[in-house]
């Protein structure tokens, strides 16, 4: 199997205080990280022009041949690839589309994308595929401390969702128990099975986290703290690697082991993660995906340089059933290449919005995560969850900005107005938008375990907010 080598196969003998789940290749040098993507880059245009209808047909339409990729730079004679060809493919070569490069009796599991902005798009993977998607979540739940001995609550839906069978499968290649919940089983079901196997890591989305913690003390008569998890973790969404909202989660669960973890669906095992310094999340995976930024307008490359902005697309390195090829994300990064005193030394990221959702306020490019975080910068007075609320759909909208923003349990109704006065002169100043602030009463926002949207269409929304 290509690139067997790599990964890492646990053993008894494992030093389990060692900080790197595969040291050989988190602290590889840039340069010779680059040599090893390069080759696993010709083997992989090589298979895929032979194996793929899709990148069969992209690769001649551009003229390109496999023998032309000499460098990683020519890869930028290859077109991108997009989730509009993914769903084309699937429906015309079901289920897993024409970019499928692996025949289906190599194929042993499903999973697929949330289906949030469309059909759902589904992956296949080969036996080999899953082995790197268990390599690429040992090395985040390693680093966040995740041990053999560990109980550890996987609270995604389980339900074909990449964070869900994928992770279980993962935790117990690194020698942790795994406890299946899902958030199928919602707050209580979780939250009774966590204290009865008296588990120490949870893992699931932000705002599932803080969901819990505020329902502890109705279903289990007792404080999330009190339930002794050592490591929270996650991601799917904003939050973990918010500050304000970092240190809230590390008051509610006691604990400073907080991390947030980031990817898409269709780029697994493509990872990044936070390591214990928090200071961006980490390309964990280089010898798996090549990652590299562009400008989202033009397409260009932008070189991956100290505080670089740009769209991620990636490549994979030696993926089989369902490889893709400069794929767009969509997901706008602040990248940073400065060492990290971890001694990983993939690039580090944060995730700064959505190509997508960006909005334009009279002149002013803003993605909703800045506002997000701004809100967040209010907890405890705030809950921290928050929407824009828009009359039509964007990007331009003309200001001021409605933001509808829920109080924390047993504010005084009477402080209402300092506060609002107080987040809307932040926004204007850290953001350079005006904001008519709405301060929604505790329990206003649903709870739940999937994403939560920053951005809703409301027709009907009220011009000014009083």
């Amino acid at each position: 199997m290509q690139g067997v080598t790599e990964l890492h196969v646990p053993s008894d003998t494992d030093d389990l205080a060692r900080p790197y789940w595969n040291a050989p290749i988190e602290t590889m040098p840039v340069e010779q990280m680059r040599d090893l993507q390069l080759r696993k880059l010709k083997r992989q245009v090589d298979s895929l022009y032979r194996q793929s209808r899709l990148y069969r047909r992209k690769l001649d339409d551009a003229g390109f041949k496999p023998g032309d990729l000499r460098t990683i730079d020519d890869l930028a004679g290859i077109p991108f690839t997009t989730k509009q060809e993914l769903r084309a493919g699937q429906e015309e070569y079901p289920p897993f589309g024409s970019h499928q490069a692996a025949p289906m009796e190599r194929i042993v599991r499903m999973t697929s994308t949330a289906g949030t902005t469309g059909k759902p798009v589904f992956q296949g993977y080969t036996k080999f595929d899953i082995a790197q998607r268990n390599e690429s979540i040992c090395r985040g739940l390693w680093g966040f401390g995740v041990r053999p001995g560990d109980r550890v609550i996987n609270g995604f839906a389980l339900s074909m969702f990449n964070a869900g069978v994928p992770f279980c499968t993962a935790i117990e290649h690194l020698g942790a128990v795994d406890v299946p919940v899902g958030a199928e089983r919602r707050a209580e079901g979780l939250l009774s099975i966590a204290r009865d196997v008296k588990a120490t890591v949870f893992i699931g989305t932000p705002s599932f986290a803080a969901y819990l913690a505020e329902k502890a003390p109705e279903i289990l008569g007792m404080e999330a703290k009190d339930l002794g998890f050592r490591v929270v973790c996650g991601g799917g969404e904003s939050g973990f690697e918010l500050p304000a909202f970092q240190r809230e989660m590390e008051r509610v669960w006691g604990t400073r082991h907080v991390y947030d973890w980031a990817s898409t669906s269709d780029a697994h095992p493509n990872v990044f993660a936070h390591c214990a310094h928090r200071a961006g999340k980490h390309q964990l995976t280089p010898d798996l995906a090549l990652v590299q930024l562009i400008d989202p307008a033009t397409g260009e490359l932008k070189e991956m340089s100290e505080g670089a902005e740009g769209e991620y697309i990636f490549t994979h390195l030696d993926r089989q059933a369902c490889a893709l090829m400069r794929y767009r994300t969509g997901d706008i990064l602040r990248v940073y290449t400065q060492p990290c005193a971890c001694g990983r030394t993939g690039f580090r990221m944060d995730i700064i919005g959505r190509s997508d959702d960006m909005l334009i306020v009279r002149g002013v490019n803003l993605f909703p995560s800045a506002v997000q975080s701004v809100i967040g910068g209010f907890m405890p007075k705030l809950t921290g969850k928050m929407q824009i609320v828009l009359r039509e759909k964007g990007p331009k909208v003309e200001p001021p900005l409605h933001v509808r923003a829920e109080c924390a349990a047993g504010i005084d109704p009477a402080n209402e107005a300092s506060m609002r006065d107080a987040i809307e002169k932040v926004i204007r100043r850290d953001l350079g938008v005006t904001t008519a602030l709405e301060l929604a009463s505790f329990g206003t926002f649903e709870r739940t375990a999937t994403k939560t949207k920053l951005v809703v269409v409301e027709p009907a929304a009220k011009e000014s907010v009083s």
